[in-house]
């Protein structure tokens, strides 16, 4: 894996319904009831209700920086 790649090394999948899709994101409640936010960029529109699986990557965990101050 590349470290500059955005995503973690593997797929996760889940499978549930569509709470909410749009263009850019959505919303599945999965069958164990976890909430999912999920990228859709460059994926079908799927209707709100719809039962669902997805095969997912999670993004890198990641900080920005806002403020820099001594530690000592």
């Amino acid at each position: 894996m590349d470290d500059l790649d955005p995503f973690e090394p593997g797929t996760h999948t889940f499978s549930g319904v569509v709470k909410a899709w749009g263009m850019n994101s959505a919303e599945l409640i999965t069958d164990s009831g976890l909430a999912l936010f999920l990228s859709t960029q460059g994926q079908p529109q799927v209707p709100v209700g719809a039962r669902i699986t997805v095969v997912t990557r999670r993004y890198r965990p990641c900080y920005l920086v806002v403020k820099v101050a001594s530690a000592g």
